[in-house]
């Protein structure tokens, strides 16, 4: 897939690494909606998972937000949500 050209890294305003909040059994799609939702329209917020999440993801588009999910080079998937 190709990187959308809304994805700019500099409009990153909120950055969440999921992995500690997943190891304690913890899903993070409550704090996401909350987060995403005090965005400025074209900012993003990034999530970062060890896999893609695809039923945030869902949520997160029927509420509005673009979406764009790339692979890195530890194997970590970076999420962007663009309000």
């Amino acid at each position: 897939m190709e990187t959308p050209g809304w994805l700019n890294k500099e409009k990153v305003k909120v950055t969440l690494d999921a992995r500690p909040l997943l190891v304690q059994g913890i899903h993070p799609l409550e704090q996401v909606q909350k987060e995403a939702a005090s965005l400025e329209a074209g900012e993003i917020f990034e999530i970062i998972t060890p896999f893609p999440p695809a039923p945030m993801i869902e949520k997160m588009v029927a509420a509005g937000f673009e979406t764009y999910t790339e692979s890195a080079a530890d194997g970590m998937c970076h999420t962007y949500f663009k309000k």
